[in-house]
């Protein structure tokens, strides 16, 4: 009687966790934002945004979308070399900018 419930237990376990990965894959994949990536390099001229969507429980990967002059929204390969080049490039912007509000909060 004793290996009955426990291989009843088990089995009931089994079935969960199978469920469980089941119905966890296609639901999170299913909140990503970007379904095709692009590659090629876009003009920074023509951009209005650009959002970074981390990897979380929504989606499993990094997401980049830049939302264009003209209102398009596209989203970018976060591998391709011009993406990281431009990121950092924004990074260093900023971190500048900071500088510049931290001098001159500190004079006044």
């Amino acid at each position: 009687m004793k290996i009955q419930v426990i291989f009843l237990l088990l089995s009931t376990i089994v079935i969960c966790l199978a469920t469980h990965g089941f119905c966890i894959g296609p639901i999170t994949n299913s909140r990503c934002k970007c379904v095709k990536v692009l590659s090629r390099f876009i003009p920074p001229k023509r951009y209005q945004q650009i959002n970074i969507f981390h990897q979380g429980s929504y989606c499993r990967k990094v997401e980049i979308v830049i939302t264009l002059k003209n209102g398009k929204k596209v989203c970018i390969n976060p591998e391709a070399q011009w993406v990281n080049r431009i990121i950092s490039f924004l990074n260093k912007r900023a971190e500048r900018s900071n500088e510049v509000i931290t001098e001159e909060s500190s004079t006044q």
